[in-house]
């Protein structure tokens, strides 16, 4: 059969046949003269932004220990008390802590559209400069009014907003099927890594820093992502098309892989209607929902557990709520690589894979969230807390790539889909947390705790119920009941075949 044959429109279904290239055959990567594929580039600077984004997101969370509550200062045989700067109570901060996501969900869509209209990369660049600069003005808001850091957090959330989305608009043009898995894993790899940055050194910058300590971490924060926006908007392009050093074999790679031509997609002929009634996209707002939530709920409540109930000072809750985000990040690029082979080689189904990962990673991460509110010492409890939110990294690998796998030229918009449900939990987690934990006891924080695993439990049942890893009819796929027949058909041939040998 002629190449011309090959990629004729399958006339049967009415769809464009990608070009005859295996998709669980991995060509080798060329690369350019400088020896590092183009998409790899990307990668780096896409896991370096989400470093710099959730650096801006979580240094607020350890702050305002240091905003709300007296220091002790030790320098040399020296001990001084700093005083608080405020006297916010428990409820004020929750309304704090979760102010940023009454902005963050607003441009889930709208930043998909934008992400369409003038490209993912730029959109992503632009969110990540304008939070910058919010983050540089945090401080001198804070000092006029709550109500002033209230109104700037609302705002980064905004622009933050339209960074998930984007992202996987970028990867839609630049991810080769059989590596998917792989680079949205370690590109989002880059949140615990911000965590992991942001978390210690807020703490030491609060406790030692310049303009009375906690300013100076959003002046230090606010720099870096200015500087990162500056190095992004000179290596990276929108497309492998657009690039001008990318070189042929690696463009041609990217593009045939992923059949470009079936995948550009238009905002205003979005499939709405069927995009709204289908399981599959339900099963990932689930997924998301149910993710976020214990993700949400540690992470705007862990440092305030560590100095309220375990009696760490800022110093060292810095660097303990640092240490699960270490293991998240090391864990959840690994899970990202065996899910990639484990698809390649057939081994399982894509959805058999995604549902896999995500059980195990909420339904590990529960057990051992709960456990942390009955133990009975400091280390168990950091240990537990450290292996709880590690494996959580894990259920990112079902829901977070599922877009692309159900409909990929319309995988950030669907991702801005699930994130505006998703980003909910943001401001309602901490608002609980705040009420529940007035007393700032072990047995309040059971109560939380004992939330999130049932919310983990409940996101597990209905995401491994409806969730597919087939390309779904509206976004040029097959229908599934044709699939199924079709695989039904296969099976029975085979077992023919094997009866016949017999």
């Amino acid at each position: 059969m002629s190449d011309d044959e090959k990629n004729a429109p399958d006339k049967e279904h009415g769809v464009q046949a990608p070009p005859a290239i295996p998709l669980h055959e991995e060509p080798a990567a060329k690369t350019t003269k400088w020896g590092i594929p183009k998409r790899y580039v990307l990668l780096a600077m896409t896991w370096l932004g989400f470093i710099n984004i959730y650096s801006m997101r979580v240094n607020l969370n350890v702050a305002i220990v240091g905003m709300v509550n007296d220091q002790t200062i030790s320098k040399g045989r020296l001990h001084f008390i700093k005083k608080a700067e405020f006297n916010w109570d428990s409820a004020l901060q929750g309304l704090v802590l979760g102010s940023f996501f009454y902005g963050y969900w607003v441009l889930q869509i709208p930043g998909a559209w934008l992400a369409m209209r003038i490209g993912g990369t730029r959109v992503f660049g632009y969110g990540v400069f304008v939070t910058s600069l919010l983050a540089l003005l945090t401080p001198v808001a804070t000092r006029y009014s709550v109500w002033g850091l209230v109104g700037v957090r609302i705002f980064q959330g905004l622009f933050l907003g339209v960074t998930f989305p984007c992202n996987h608009a970028i990867w839609s043009k630049w991810a080769p099927p059989f590596e998917r898995s792989t680079l949205i894993t370690i590109s989002i790899a880059g949140c615990p890594f911000g965590n992991i940055v942001a978390i210690p050194l807020t703490g030491l910058l609060s406790k030692y820093g310049f303009d009375g300590g906690w300013p100076s971490v959003f002046y230090c924060f606010g720099t870096s992502g200015i500087i990162w926006y500056c190095c992004w908007e000179l290596v990276v392009h929108e497309s492998p098309a657009t690039h001008p050093t990318i070189s042929k074999e690696e463009r041609e790679l990217i593009e045939n892989s992923i059949a470009s031509s079936d995948n550009k997609a238009q905002f205003e002929g979005l499939p709405w209607h069927h995009i709204l009634r289908c399981k599959a996209v339900w099963a990932i707002v689930i997924g998301h929902f149910g993710a976020c939530w214990g993700y949400y709920t540690l992470f705007t409540g862990m440092p305030t557990y560590f100095k309220d109930v375990l009696d760490f000072d800022i110093e060292q809750t810095g660097f303990l709520a640092a240490c699960p985000y270490l293991f998240k990040a090391l864990l959840a690029p690994l899970g990202g690589i065996l899910a990639d082979y484990l698809i390649k080689h057939n081994i399982l189904r894509i959805g058999t894979v995604r549902v896999i990962f995500y059980a195990v990673g909420c339904l590990l991460a529960g057990v051992f969230i709960v456990a942390t509110s009955y133990a009975t010492t400091r280390h168990m409890c950091v240990i537990f807390l450290v292996l709880g939110v590690g494996f959580s990294g894990l259920n990112a690998i079902g829901y977070a790539v599922n877009h692309l796998d159900i409909a990929p030229q319309y995988a950030g918009v669907l991702m801005g889909l699930t994130n505006t449900f998703a980003s909910t939990p943001g401001f309602i987690s901490p608002q609980i947390t705040g009420i529940v934990t007035k007393h700032k006891k072990q047995e309040e924080w059971r109560i939380v705790f004992w939330i999130t695993m049932i919310v983990y439990v409940v996101a597990v049942i209905g995401y491994s119920a409806l969730c597919s890893g087939y390309r779904q009819p509206w976004a040029g796929g097959r229908d599934q009941v044709e699939l199924s027949e079709k695989e039904r058909d296969e099976e029975n041939g085979k077992k023919g075949h094997r009866d016949i040998l017999q």
